[in-house]
């Protein structure tokens, strides 16, 4: 019996070699290739050497089957010279088999990013087969509603979003009821997000409760869903257009990316251990976006809904070490534009809707972020700084990024990172990891 995402695969293939036999182009007319090439180099401040030396090959093909349909490809030649970022080869369990990325010794990986068929049904279904990123929500700096793919944490949140989403098998279909457009996705790919090792520069030790003194600590292997049906993430989200507004209604059932990390203490050999036993659990998410355009400003918002939110408890009597609560957050923007500069400022706040003692977070946390970018030069040259704030905990990192097209298909970067707060909370954790990059963006 198939199981698992190979059969997502094999109907990827059987599709595209019905529609074939439409096939109007040439093979000249309907190949399309590219080839992106970045470099970055990192030097991190603190320990004054390189964080990070990247040098990533982004290859994509798009084969045009007919008029209405075609096959593409989108794969990732990476490498990290120095072997910082994830020291040797890292594990990868919480990946299913068919996503994984082919490691050539311990610096360099291969990934096929994307592959996927699209078609348009009679003009009434638009069908998108195959491994894939599925967006929802528009936020800055931090996600909110854009869930439905997991993250690689190998540089925490720094990475672009697009290139930090793990993409995943999944069949996603697009159609019109009247004035309504109803996406409909099913992802039976069990793979969710890639954390960090313990001695990974970017590992979120902040996560985690230190153990007392002379108690050690166990991690077993996470719990991971395993049946291909039952263990599937499914949802919709419904947009519309109606009086200036753009709105949309999600709902989401998932398996919570990151587990829940049930933990106990246990005797080895008479010595007191902390045994971690992680398990991803299932959840329920509503939630909706909205904007409209105001003269020059454009006021923008996402909420969500989710239901028994897992979290680590510092309460004594919790259950296994873990207490769960229906979360609400929501992310209210306003995006201001006048000539070539862009003003967009955010304001997130998370609720914990239960009594519980959740380790390191307050029930009420609100973050801030503030973007500025300015154009010049015929909008070759850009100047963008980004700055992200936890108002509970006054940590947070600002990123500076200055990015120079010297023509059409070359792009130079100079950009900073600086992590600030105390060491305990989520960005502080990283102030030693401020750094600055200059890179290269070139497309052939």
């Amino acid at each position: 019996m198939i199981s698992k995402p190979y059969s997502l695969v094999i109907l990827l293939l059987l599709i595209a070699g019905v529609y074939a036999q439409e096939k109007q182009y040439t093979f000249k007319e309907a190949l399309e290739s590219s080839l992106i090439v970045e470099t970055d180099f990192s030097y991190e401040f603190d320990s004054q050497s390189l964080q990070k030396s990247e040098i990533i090959l982004k290859p994509k093909f798009s084969y045009r089957v007919n008029k209405r349909s075609k096959l593409v490809l989108i794969g990732q030649v990476y490498s990290e010279l120095n072997d910082n970022l994830e020291e040797e080869v890292p594990g990868q369990e919480t990946v299913s088999d068919l996503s994984k990325r082919l490691f050539i010794g311990d610096r360099t990986d291969l990934e096929l990013r994307e592959l996927y068929f699209y078609t348009n049904v009679a003009n009434k279904l638009r069908l998108t087969i195959g491994k894939q990123q599925i967006v929802w929500g528009e936020t800055d700096g931090l996600k909110l509603l854009d869930i439905v793919n997991p993250q690689n944490f190998r540089e925490f949140i720094l990475d672009d979003f697009e290139d930090s989403r793990v993409p995943l098998w999944s069949i996603k279909g697009e159609f019109d009821i009247k004035d309504i457009a109803v996406q409909v996705v099913w992802i039976p790919d069990n793979t969710y997000h890639i954390t960090q090792d313990f001695d990974a520069p970017f590992f979120t030790q902040n996560l985690f409760p230190k153990p007392p003194e002379g108690v050690t600590t166990v991690f077993n292997d996470a719990l991971k869903p395993k049946r291909f049906i039952k263990d599937s993430d499914i949802g919709f989200r419904l947009s519309a257009f109606t009086q200036g507004w753009d709105i949309s209604f999600n709902y989401f059932y998932y398996y919570d990316d990151l587990p829940a990390f049930y933990n106990k203490i246990e005797a080895f050999d008479t010595a007191p251990t902390v045994v971690i036993s992680p398990r991803f659990e299932r959840q329920h998410l509503v939630g909706g976006t909205f904007n409209k355009v105001f003269g020059s400003s454009t006021f923008r918002g996402e909420m969500a809904y989710v239901f028994d939110q897992n979290f680590i408890s510092t309460n004594p009597v919790a259950m296994s070490g873990v207490e769960n609560s229906d979360v609400f957050k929501s992310a209210i923007g306003i995006d201001y534009i006048k000539g070539e500069s862009i003003i967009s400022a955010q304001l997130f706040s998370d609720i914990i809707t239960d009594d519980i003692l959740a380790y390191n977070r307050d029930r009420f946390e609100t973050n801030t972020s503030l973007k500025v970018s300015q154009e010049m030069m015929n909008d070759n040259l850009t100047l963008e700084t980004l700055w992200v704030h936890n108002a509970n905990h006054g940590d947070g990192y600002i990123r500076p990024q200055l990015s120079y097209w010297m023509n059409t298909s070359t792009q130079l970067f100079l950009e900073s990172s600086v992590f600030y707060g105390d060491k305990n909370q989520l960005f502080g954790q990283f102030r030693d990891r401020s750094r600055v990059s200059v890179g290269m963006r070139w497309g052939i």
